[in-house]
């Protein structure tokens, strides 16, 4: 599907200390919506991130030849507090300045990627001595979680220097704030940045799936019922109440297992399944679903 974009406002960035918002006029472009059929999440690649220790201080991501979406994934530092992260927690801004260069130097008035609330699927100059290549999208998570982080996204169809390494910069205080990863060969920002939120899978496209259930952090490994067994309930006194018979095929998440009364599977609120290979099978997840959770959560 073909969209026309017709001359377009954009102001500067938001930030807790006022930086300059020129106007920035583009003309009419002709783009390729975004695919509705999303990659699949073990397509994703986690990048080299580096830190420069030269100023601009800043992360360096490794992106090589690859042509595709880059999705960047901003925590709050762990070791320094910092008042900005506890200002935005407060002031709840859309976007704030975060800057992406394609060249490894200090260039205060060049910003080559541009991060905006809105995706633009292009780029163009602005006006006055800077130029913008390419702009992408910016989303914070839910500020309600105390550990909100920012989401960016660019698509990046050409490689933009010879390293295929870039500076990312901004209220930035520590390695390892800075997390990032690549679908290639699609455009998924839009889509990407729909998935950010309290209980969203930013950067991944679609919750882990494992069977019929979501796989959850913290979850230790799944029962599969084979023949009908009992669902019991713990009480205080330790006993064991029935609760309901268990069907054929049911899957239940283990989140704690018990050595008493030859092993129970917890699966949450209290609930225990008995330990028995003729009635259910337990299996633990895979590394590459245990590789994707930490993703989501950004670990």
């Amino acid at each position: 599907m073909i969209k026309l974009f017709s001359k377009l406002l954009v102001t500067g960035i938001l930030s807790l200390s006022l930086i300059g918002s020129a106007v920035i006029w583009h003309e009419p472009i002709q783009v390729e919506a975004a695919s509705k059929i999303l990659p699949d999440n073990y397509s994703i690649e986690q990048l080299e991130v580096g830190w420069g220790k030269t100023k601009p201080q800043g992360a360096l991501i490794h992106v090589g030849d690859k042509k595709g979406t880059l999705l960047i994934r901003v925590d709050q530092p762990k070791t320094e507090w910092n008042i900005e992260w506890v200002n935005w927690a407060l002031s709840k801004p859309t976007v704030v300045s975060f800057q992406m260069h394609d060249k490894l130097s200090n260039q205060s008035s060049i910003i080559p990627f541009y991060f905006d609330s809105k995706y633009i699927n292009n780029g163009g100059k602005r006006w006055g001595a800077d130029q913008t290549l390419r702009y992408g999208m910016m989303k914070f998570s839910d500020f309600s979680n105390p550990n909100y982080f920012a989401a960016l996204a660019i698509y990046l169809p050409q490689k933009y220097n010879q390293k295929g390494t870039y500076w990312f910069g901004g209220p930035i205080q520590e390695e390892g704030q800075i997390k990032a990863y690549f679908f290639e060969g699609v455009d998924v920002v839009e889509d990407a940045m729909k998935r950010v939120g309290i209980s969203g899978n930013f950067p991944l496209m679609n919750k882990v799936m494992w069977g019929k259930t979501e796989l959850l952090k913290g979850q230790l490994g799944k029962i599969t019922v084979k023949q009908p067994t009992t669902l019991w309930k713990q009480l205080g006194t330790g006993k064991l109440e029935k609760v309901r018979e268990l069907k054929i095929g049911e899957e239940y998440r283990v989140y704690r297992y018990l050595e008493e009364q030859g092993g129970l599977y917890g699966v949450g609120s209290g609930m225990f399944i008995q330990k028995d290979t003729s009635k259910v099978i337990y299996e633990t997840p895979s590394k590459k679903n245990l590789r994707l959770l930490k993703i989501m959560n950004g670990e």
